[in-house]
């Protein structure tokens, strides 16, 4: 059991990277940041991902 919560521990942490890594990559020419793709409205979509992913990471790592 606990290397199945280490793994959803791993994914949740990495989810939630490659959102908040694409906060500044959208500043790149060529690269459509998140408010391009999902407008200021929808910001909510990848906040909610970015969000269950470190929740995800947490229930993961965490140590009875």
């Amino acid at each position: 059991m606990k290397r199945v919560r280490r793994g959803a521990g791993v994914i949740g942490i990495l989810v939630a990277a490659a959102l908040v890594l694409w906060i500044p990559a959208g500043f790149v020419p060529g690269i459509p940041g998140p408010v391009d793709v999902f407008g200021v409205d929808g910001l909510r979509t990848p906040a909610s991902f970015a969000v269950g992913g470190l929740v995800l990471g947490a229930i993961g790592f965490f140590e009875p």
